[in-house]
Parts: C-alpha cells; structure tokens; sequence
C-alpha cells in the first residue's frame, strides 16, 4: 500500500462533536488552540518534541524526573541546536509533578520502554480517561506497556501509535542537539482517522515536523523496528554513529542481515516490508552524526532498550518457528555489556561504602 501523502498547515480534520478537540481555522499555528499536550520523558526526544511544540505557540509541559537537565530548562528554558549551528532558547513550562496531566488532551509518550509502566502509574489517577496517549516509543510491545499500566478503563483509553525518525541528542543539562530530521507517522491500530488523531497530526506539523496519518501503522512499526535494529546494535557495539553504519562496509553488511531478520518475521505475521535495505541507507545517511539511542545508553551507563528492540522479537521469532541469529548474538552482547556495567557500579558502591 503506497504511503499517504504528509499532512501540510491546515490538513486536519475539523470535524468534532462528542469529547473531540476543536480547531479554531486552518492555518497551522490556530491548530494548536485549546489542544493541552503534556510530553512524558525529559530525554533528548521528549525535550525536542516539547521544545518545537513550545515554539510554535502550542500549550504544552514537559513531564519528568527531577534531573539537572530539567531544573537547567525550568532555570533558563531550553537550548535547542540544528546541525547547522544555529541555535535557539526556547521558554519551555516543564514539571515534575503528576498533576500536570490533569484536564489535559493529549499525553505524547517518551519514556524508554523499560520505564513505561513507573512512569505511567506515577500519572494514572489523574490523566483523564478522555485524553488521547499516543507513544512515539522504540520497539514493541509500547500499546500493550500502556494499557496494562494505564488499567482497564471503560470506555477503553484512546491509546494511538507513532513512529518518528526524527533524532536528538542531549549535549548539557538543558541543551539538546536536533541531529535528524525525518517523517513521524502517527496510526490507530484499528485503522481509523479521527478528529483526535488529526489533531495530533496537525500539533506536530505546527511544530515542523513531517507528519502523516496512516491506516497501516502496524507495518510502519515493523519497519521503524528493522531500522532499529539494524543500527541500534551495530553502533552501540561498534562505538561509532549512525553514518557508520552506510560508510563501513562491514558494519552495513551486518545491518542489513538484521534488518532482513525483522523484515521475515514481519512478513511471517503478514506485514510485507519494502526496500528495507534502502530504508535502512536512508536514516543512517539522514542521521548521519547522532549517536543511536542504544549507543547514547552505552555513553552514559545506563540501561538500554534491548528488550523493546531485540527481546520482543526474538519471543516473537520462537513463536513463530523462525531464526534470528544475529538479532540473537547482537542481543547478546548488549546484555552482557550491561551486565558489566551493572557489577563495575556495584563494586564502586561498595568500595564508597
């Protein structure tokens, strides 16, 4: 199925009634009116998210732990940079407080996806059953994270999914690099436009990014994970960022080999995944110098998102009959560099102690 096009300024839907947002005009800026966004996670992605949002006029907070990075933003707003160099302080409300989600529309899920269940039970009373949660989260099993943590609400919660290829990189406490620029495509997994998800669409096209609603966004996060996996690893382990991955012929051989094992078992659950290896060239030539999220993990010691990436595949791959090898080696060696970290940490705990 071809891809619809991007949604421009004014491509929302204007339709509302019963509980749906309303859009006050079609230029791109009015379709932010009276939509409240709270972006959960103050990571690198969260904060550009948020950050662009702020800028074009939208009522958004950005929820997270108590960090320098989010005193340093509440201190003197964020510092976003482009490629380019140039540079922008963008004001930008930011909290630590779970009351934040209160009578809010839209809640934009950026945690890593080992914290979705803390940072959700943290928010559960008071996030409205009427706002939509929409995850722009890596890998699988984000709806499923959602809605166990969220609960069982009737009517159930308007969960949407995401995509991005978008990247960024925090730098300083308060200061992110925007390192890459690509399409976000936002879906239901029903299928079905709404309102709602128009809105959505429309908050981040105001905020300038490329955005496309999409009936099919089941193989677009089968697509976005082939990406992943085939970089995530690769650059973590190598220590290098993501243009390694087109300008080092073993590093893309090896690329391509995982992203062929996330294209068979996409395509053993039905989900046909073109040109794979085109995709995959693609964002590491757009993401050229951003160090990957599982490599960003690598730098500063902390946990990765092997499980989201590798681990639900690989489940997935025993259920259906099918092999992963190298998805398996590659997760391997994560778990093991983790491994590691965790007992050097613990023998300096005890050697402080």
């Amino acid at each position: 199925m071809a891809s619809p096009p991007y949604l421009g300024p004014g491509a929302c839907d204007n339709g509302s009634g019963g509980g749906e947002w309303t859009l006050a005009g079609d230029a791109h800026r009015e379709a932010l009116v009276d939509v409240r966004i709270v972006v959960l996670g103050a990571g690198a992605m969260g904060s550009l998210m948020a950050g662009r949002l702020a800028l074009a006029g939208a009522d958004v907070v950005l929820l997270g732990r108590p960090s320098p990075h989010l005193a340093s933003i509440a201190a003197a707003g964020l510092t976003l940079t482009e490629d380019d160099g140039s540079s922008q302080k963008i004001p930008l409300p930011v909290t630590t407080e779970p009351d934040a989600v209160e009578e809010i529309d839209l809640l934009v899920v950026l945690v890593k996806s080992w914290a979705t269940a803390e940072a959700l039970a943290s928010i559960h009373d008071r996030l409205p059953v009427s706002a939509t949660v929409l995850t722009l989260q890596n890998g699988l099993g984000n709806v499923a994270a959602i809605r166990a943590a969220l609960g069982d609400d009737t009517p159930p919660r308007d969960v949407v999914i995401g995509v991005t290829a978008q990247a960024a990189r925090r730098e300083a406490p308060g200061t992110v690099r925007h390192t890459g620029d690509g399409p976000t495509a936002i879906g239901r997994p029903d299928g079905l436009t709404t309102p709602r998800l128009s809105a959505a669409a429309a908050a981040f096209v105001s905020a300038g990014f490329a955005t496309v609603v999409v009936p099919d966004i089941e193989r677009w996060v089968w697509r976005k994970l082939a990406v992943n996996a085939a970089i995530n690893g690769p650059t973590a382990l190598a220590g290098v960022p993501n243009g390694a991955i087109r300008s080092n012929p073993e590093l893309r051989a090896a690329a391509i080999i995982l992203a062929a094992e996330v294209a068979a078992i996409a395509r053993a659950r039905g989900i046909k995944l073109d040109h794979i290896a085109a995709a995959v060239d693609k964002v590491a030539q757009d993401t050229a110098l951003n160090r990957s999220s599982m490599l960003q993990d690598f730098d500063t010691q902390e946990r990765t998102e092997v499980d989201a990436i590798y681990g639900l595949l690989i489940a997935e791959s025993e259920r259906l009959g099918i092999g992963v090898p190298a998805s398996r080696v590659v997760a391997a060696l994560i778990r093991a560099h983790e491994q590691a970290v965790n007992a050097e940490g613990q023998e300096d705990r005890e050697r402080d102690a």
